[in-house]
């Protein structure tokens, strides 16, 4: 308990995105500025998440951002598109956010985007499928806000640039040879742990919204959201549960904020400022405290849906996104613990045996042609038994407990190839060793087909 309460409360250091939170903030409130001067307040307000683009800002050199907000933004359209096209049939809805959820976890966790993760593609997207309006009118204006976000963002990276003097950049080397190991296993999707987490955030998804709709709720996407939420930083059981309990409570005293706004019923201005001090905040504290930022990212849902459609009694509005709140961090958890003892131990036997190989083809090549190659593929096993080892830890105990013994020859696997990677010029040949890493691959390879046989 004191380490949760310690967790609610904890604020992590992030002081840089103050400027990144203002960004956000002018790019939510501009469409709907520029909606309500032309009297299309309610495209102006959708056109608005766009500008949660700029929440995926990596506060880098310009052409970087450029590309990260660029992509995010064009991301954000795809998800809006998608959730329009099913809008107001709700299993229709449900199929395809639990699919676009699959598509934008895979992407998020393969390519290591920075929080707010896949949860707001999946809240775009899920939005969508209770906006009204023509959807190629929506992509079209959610499109130019989040040009103008990736832009605000590429000048303000640029004039910050020239002011101050930037800092160096370590181990740029490493860093790329990183970044290809991760993409390598993320376009050979066998054995990748992207996989699953992609079907488990789907499964949560699609579970949360189907028991909304058999439970008679009107509109499901709340509880769709949650369930990707929770799962958009990690789907392992120790992780889901925390972000589960943060996610409820921060949801609910979220709700009390949008009580507040909603009896005002913003429209045209008060909405834009509205929405811009719900973004700036969100931005704030997304990646210092998860809780913290849901209290407003709730109100911050609730008030597109509400200006954007007829007005609803508050009461019952914020009790159906209460339960819909629960539903979803429940099918989150649930999903958390839909992984079997048997798989992790062999999911990761087949991840440490790949490293065990690759170790031993560099170690037994009498020859410096293709090493290049053979360490780049061994830059790929390592990062992926990295991942595997890692999700593995955080699962439930009997699932840690299974792949318990593996760990302590996984270490020694990744202290050694570690130093192969490290080591500048021709490995020297070390026959013995690599034919003594193959028969401990191939005996794990053994035990795997014993224990499948059985």
């Amino acid at each position: 308990m004191p380490a949760l309460a310690s967790s609610l409360l904890h604020l992590k250091p992030n002081t840089a995105r103050v400027r990144v939170g203002v960004r956000a903030a002018v790019c939510a409130a501009a469409p709907v500025a520029i909606g309500a001067a032309a009297g299309h307040t309610v495209t102006g307000l959708i056109a608005s998440t766009g500008s949660l683009a700029a929440l995926y800002s990596s506060d880098a050199a310009p052409r970087r951002e450029a590309f990260t907000v660029g992509s995010a933004a064009a991301v954000l359209v795809l998800s809006l598109a998608c959730g329009t096209l099913a809008a107001h049939h709700p299993w229709p809805a449900v199929a395809v956010t639990a699919v676009w959820t699959a598509l934008v976890s895979y992407a998020c966790t393969a390519l290591a985007a920075r929080p707010p993760g896949m949860m707001m593609f999946v809240l775009v997207c899920a939005l969508g499928t209770v906006l009204p309006g023509n959807v190629l009118l929506l992509a079209a204006a959610t499109a130019a806000t989040g040009a103008a976000a990736a832009l605000l963002s590429v000048l303000d990276q640029a004039w910050r640039t020239r002011r101050e003097q930037p800092e160096p950049v370590h181990n740029n080397r490493a860093a790329r040879a990183r970044t290809a190991a991760r993409l390598a296993v993320a376009f050979n999707p066998a054995g990748s742990p992207f996989v699953v987490m992609a079907l488990r955030s789907a499964g949560a998804v699609a579970s949360a919204g189907s028991v909304s709709i058999l439970l008679g709720l009107e509109r499901p996407y709340w509880a769709m959201a949650t369930a990707a939420a929770v799962l958009s930083r990690g789907n392992q059981t120790s992780t889901a549960a925390n972000r589960a309990l943060q996610r409820l409570l921060g949801t609910l005293a979220g709700c009390l904020l949008a009580a507040l706004l909603l009896l005002a019923h913003p429209r045209a201005w008060a909405a834009a400022l509205v929405l811009a001090a719900l973004t700036f905040a969100t931005e704030l504290f997304v990646s210092r405290n998860y809780a913290l930022a849901m209290v407003f990212v709730t109100p911050m849902a609730l008030l597109l849906v509400d200006a954007a459609g007829p007005a609803q009694p508050v009461g019952a509005l914020l009790i159906s996104r209460a339960v819909e709140t629960f539903l979803g961090c429940a099918a989150a958890l649930a999903a958390s613990y839909a992984v079997t003892r048997q798989w992790a131990r062999r999911h990761q036997s087949h991840a440490l045996a790949l490293v065990l190989h690759t170790s031993a083809d560099i170690l037994a090549a009498d020859r410096t042609a293709g090493s290049q190659r053979r360490l780049g593929r061994l830059a790929a096993a390592v990062h992926r038994l990295e991942l595997v080892s890692e999700r593995t830890r955080g699962e439930r105990a009997g699932v840690s407990a299974a792949t318990a013994p593996l760990q302590e020859e996984t270490r020694q696997a990744m202290d050694r190839a570690t130093r192969l990677l490290k080591h500048r010029g021709p490995t020297e040949p070390d026959p013995h060793t690599a034919r003594v890493l193959r028969a401990t691959a191939h005996q794990l390879e053994t035990q795997l087909l014993v224990r499948g046989a059985a």
